[in-house]
């Protein structure tokens, strides 16, 4: 199964890495979503991400995203760089479920998932501010 993480690790700056948390920079731009990766999969997002307030930006708020035979899991994350637009998105070559790409970013990135202090829950799920 190709599986990819795009966001931080351990630094601020938002790359798109393999299960080894190698950056795969061929990746990042061939992705079914592109560079919209980068927020734009996000709960609230538009195509300036600067644009949404930081207080929409709910972390572990989730959307689940399918194109091409691919799933992303991406939602509002702070966890290591604390600036708005910040994000998390765990990819996963085939159809998923939310609770799948779950059990697919703890298997295949527990570093990652052992960091966040929030839920990742539906979007729909959350109470808006």
């Amino acid at each position: 199964m190709k599986v990819f993480y795009f966001g931080c690790n351990k630094y601020p700056g938002h790359y798109m890495f393999r299960v080894a948390m190698n950056i795969d920079w061929e990746f990042l731009e061939r992705n079914p979503w592109g560079l919209s990766i980068d927020g734009g999969l996000c709960p609230g997002a538009v195509k300036e991400i600067w644009r949404v307030p930081i207080e929409k930006q709910i972390e572990g708020a989730a959307h689940l995203h399918h194109k091409d035979d691919w799933t992303a899991l991406s939602f509002w994350d702070r966890s290591i760089d604390k600036r708005s637009g910040c994000n998390s998105n765990f990819i996963a070559q085939g159809m998923f479920t939310f609770e799948e790409m779950l059990a697919i970013a703890r298997e295949h990135f527990p570093g990652v998932m052992s960091r966040f202090t929030f839920p990742i829950v539906p979007a729909e799920s959350v109470r808006p501010l």
